[in-house]
């Protein structure tokens, strides 16, 4: 019988946390991202977590300290299920009830059981698309606008954050807040930031109002993205992987 162990991380196993990552290039980039965010304290050593066996590591996580940012946990295909329970207990135990945790097959198995054995309920079920923004070139809208975080005291935004779900909505750091503009009204708008990967980039619309669905508002949202400086691969279809969200 394989015995499993639970411990955060230290100074010395900080690089374990990518150990499950299959690109040694975007490993380096991420670690020392990582290791500045230690030592400046964004990041507390007791806030990753490794799920161990003789082998070596089977889960990792990260959890976040901003609360709208869901938990992302990363175990090997093969980690049966009551390990998996083990590492889900862990995790509830040390973040907000509210905090969402998200299954991404290409992540972690899809073990909805597991979950749930650990006190996790299903919130939803999404599948996860990725697509090329440069495979086709697009000339930018003139209704395009960039904002920053006081956008997100105007009533339109506000309305269209709280109908999406995203009331305690903060804007990262280094994100951009982005929108169509129309009839004098932020009509189309979402993010757009990096997402720590080379060459890849982090998109994500919100929405369109209401009242102004139908327009086709979205999608030129989403091909104008293609036009910023950074090259970008938007993410929510050339590749595609399910997954599950749980509070």
């Amino acid at each position: 019988m394989t015995t499993y162990t639970i411990r955060p991380a230290t100074p010395e196993t900080l690089t374990d946390l990518y150990a499950l990552h299959p690109d040694p290039a975007e490993v380096a980039q991420r670690l020392r991202v990582l290791r500045q965010n230690v030592e400046a304290g964004k990041v507390s050593l007791d806030r990753i977590l490794f799920l161990r066996s003789r082998r070596g590591v089977d889960g990792t996580v990260l959890l976040p300290t901003p609360l709208h940012v869901p938990v992302f946990p990363r175990l090997r295909p093969d980690v049966p299920a009551d390990a998996v329970t083990a590492f889900a207990q862990a995790i509830r135990e040390r973040v907000e009830p509210e905090r969402l945790l998200v299954l991404q097959d290409d992540l972690a198995p899809l073990n909805a059981a597991a979950l749930e054995a650990a006190g996790w309920a299903l919130d939803s079920q999404q599948v996860l698309y990725e697509t090329d923004l440069r495979a086709r070139s697009y000339r930018p809208d003139p209704r395009a606008v960039e904002g920053g975080v006081d956008w997100l005291s105007r009533p339109e935004v506000r309305a269209l954050l709280d109908v999406e779900g995203h009331t305690d909505y903060e804007l990262d750091e280094d994100a951009t807040l982005v929108a169509l503009s129309e009839d004098g009204r932020l009509a189309a708008f979402g993010t757009v930031g990096p997402s720590g990967r080379t060459g890849y980039a982090s998109v994500h619309l919100f929405g369109v109002l209401p009242n102004m669905r139908g327009r086709g508002l979205g999608s030129v949202w989403l091909k104008n993205q293609s036009q910023r400086r950074m090259q970008a691969r938007w993410t929510p279809a050339k590749n595609w992987c399910p997954r599950f969200s749980y509070r």
